[in-house]
């Protein structure tokens, strides 16, 4: 039997979760009726029908609200058109209700692309949206509760900021990463807090990662400041993957944004296929 505190924990969740389903769709009056129907129902265990077998990020888009206007779906599905490999729903500064409307928007696309839709942060929305996966980092929600309360089935990726103790974290039992972020490449006008740590630490991470990870591939994931100009030198560096905000989502258009995917998407290729096995 599973100890109270974890108990009450998943309760709580689900009644979030729930909330955040019903939130998008119904008003005030109707909205206590959609949450009791929503957890009478089953609706929020985490296991999935089939664990997702082809989480691939080379190329992983991630958003901001900077970015967060009347182009910011078309340029999500621009992106995936030119090679986006997977996206990163993040999202500080909206309602959780406007969160879910975005995720289910954005699920949408990926579905059609058949990449992974991951959600940053927020484990609520991650569920209600059924997306495929939960981004955390330092002060989100506690790792290891994270896995537990998300389920062995589905992605979570966690920022390490190239600390080698968090790799070892992430990569423990308990918490058994899928995905690994970097520290912080070069500075980014969407992480201005980040300290920039440059493509020399993506080496040494990668040893620590080989070094912890029990044979598992677990990819590293280059993030900040990163575009077209030095996204070869991060994978040659050792990442297996760039994380790209404004590199994409920056263009006036989304055909701009295609073409930012197609280039980088092809740089990253070609840095991978020359990389020793």
């Amino acid at each position: 039997m599973a100890p109270p505190g974890a108990m009450f924990g998943s309760v709580n969740v689900a009644v979030r979760v729930a909330g955040a389903r019903c939130a998008s769709r119904y008003d005030q009056r109707s909205f206590g009726a959609c949450v009791g129907s929503v957890l009478s129902r089953g609706y929020l265990s985490s296991a999935r029908s089939s664990p997702p077998t082809w989480p691939n990020y080379s190329l992983y888009l991630v958003t901001d609200d900077a970015y967060l206007d009347d182009k910011f779906l078309a340029k999500i599905e621009a992106g995936l058109e030119g090679g986006v490999t997977a996206v990163q729903l993040r999202l500080k500064h909206v309602s959780t209700a406007e969160y879910v409307r975005w995720g289910e928007e954005v699920r949408r696309l990926t579905r059609a692309a058949a990449v992974p839709l991951i959600v940053d942060d927020r484990l609520d929305v991650a569920l209600a949206v059924d997306a495929d996966g939960l981004h955390v980092g330092g002060d989100d929600l506690p790792w290891r509760a994270a896995r537990r309360l998300l389920g062995p089935d589905r992605i979570l990726g966690c920022s390490t900021y190239g600390r080698a103790d968090l790799v070892r974290e992430a990569l423990s039992p308990e918490v058994r990463a899928d995905n690994l972020g970097s520290g912080a490449i070069f500075g980014s006008p969407t992480k201005q807090s980040s300290v920039p740590k440059g493509v020399e630490h993506l080496g040494p991470l990668r040893k620590v990662v080989l070094e912890e990870a029990a044979g598992r591939s677990v990819p590293i994931i280059a993030i900040g400041g990163v575009g077209l100009e030095s996204a070869a030198a991060c994978i040659r560096s050792g990442a297996d993957g760039i994380a790209a905000v404004s590199a994409l989502l920056q263009h006036e258009d989304a055909e701009g944004t295609k073409r930012a995917a197609q280039a980088m998407r092809a740089a990253i290729e070609e840095a991978l296929s020359g990389r020793p096995e």
